[in-house]
């Protein structure tokens, strides 16, 4: 990972990648998992108890993209729009495709995140990509 300087890139491990981290342990039973309920974004899951999130294929998810900080001359909030092309189910560091088989969320979408500040090597507009890989399936 890149360190950011006043001006530079910075390179971001995905969430998913950061929830993996907690050890090597196995995935839950398919058993167990199809017990659980099911919430479907937008929808949020009632207060306590475990469930499994499903990002469904074609639905818009938004992303809200945030960004302040003392060198700025205002805050910016804003929310992008985008659609996954198959289903996602999530549970906790868990993914699946299809609600019954269950891998290692790094197994199965690898995500980036990449700012790119103006500067004197990338003068002209900043960016910043989210690059949203689907792996082949195990």
């Amino acid at each position: 990972m890149k360190k950011l300087a006043a001006i530079g890139t910075l390179s971001i491990v995905s969430a998913l990648t950061l929830l993996s981290l907690g050890g090597c342990a196995s995935a839950p039973s398919a058993e167990k998992l199809a017990t659980l309920p099911v919430v479907t974004y937008p929808d949020k899951p009632a207060a306590g108890g475990d469930y499994i999130y499903k990002l469904p294929a074609g639905q818009p998810i938004a992303l809200r993209m945030l960004a302040d900080g003392s060198a700025l001359d205002g805050k910016v909030d804003q929310t992008l729009s985008t659609r996954l092309g198959r289903d996602l189910y999530l549970h906790k560091r868990w993914a699946s495709e299809d609600g019954r088989h269950w891998v290692d969320a790094r197994e199965l979408i690898d995500i980036h995140l990449t700012l790119r500040l103006p500067s004197y090597e990338s003068p002209g507009p900043g960016e910043m990509r989210l690059s949203v890989e689907r792996k082949a399936a195990p």
